[in-house]
């Protein structure tokens, strides 16, 4: 069984759907018998803290990304020296070695545009994410729980760290979110969902994963 790392803070609107959705994979994964770390305030600080006292296997961070960084809740918690054009802001330090030895998911938009393969050369086992936004419908005034516009988006996006707490290698397991999101993406169609279709497209077409197909949590 494995240490998972979980980081995010329901800051706004998109946040949140990511936070509801990770407090219910992190369930599952306790379930499994996976020690799960549920960071939702985290500080670049407190993000070290956990990487150091815990040394987790797989690094989960839900937030805003660019193509140099990734921002939780307007901290910059992982990146690399540069302006990032995505998140409109210079980034002075950096720290992609943190995640060497173990599996990052990115659960943001842009951050395999170029942070991912960053965080490989720095030593990271595995990376996952988008190049490019992540984009999802949602239904108005509708809660996490209750948006059936947004579950199939989410839905795909859980799979990977779903099928890894599970026991199933990292290549199998980012598969397992293209057929995710490639069976919705049918659906939408078969009922001409233009516009869910489109996005679903849009998300599967831009999820990308580089690294050591056949890691594992451990």
């Amino acid at each position: 069984m494995g240490t998972i790392l979980v980081i995010s803070n329901p800051s706004d609107t998109p946040t949140r759907y990511g936070y509801h959705y990770l407090k219910r994979f992190s369930r599952y994964a306790a379930k499994q018998g996976h020690r799960i770390i549920f960071l939702s305030t985290a500080t670049l600080q407190t993000f070290r803290d956990a990487i150091r006292k815990y040394n987790p296997s797989l690094t989960i961070i839900n937030g805003h990304g660019g193509r140099k960084g990734v921002e939780v809740a307007d901290s910059v918690l992982l990146g690399v020296v540069d302006y990032d054009p995505e998140l409109g802001k210079k980034i002075y330090r950096q720290n992609p070695e943190w995640m060497a030895g173990r599996i990052v998911y990115l659960f943001t938009c842009n951050a395999m545009k170029e942070l991912g393969f960053r965080l490989i050369d720095y030593g990271a086992v595995a990376v996952a994410g988008f190049r490019d936004a992540f984009i999802f419908l949602s239904e108005e005034h509708a809660s996490p729980d209750r948006d059936h516009l947004a579950e199939p988006f989410f839905i795909s996006l859980l799979q990977l760290p779903l099928h890894l707490s599970a026991g199933n290698s990292f290549g199998f397991s980012t598969n397992a979110t293209r057929k995710a999101f490639t069976y919705y993406l049918e659906k939408a169609e078969a009922e001409n969902q233009t516009e869910q279709a489109k996005f679903l497209n849009h998300d599967l077409v831009n999820f990308l994963s580089i690294g050591d197909m056949e890691a594992k949590l451990s």
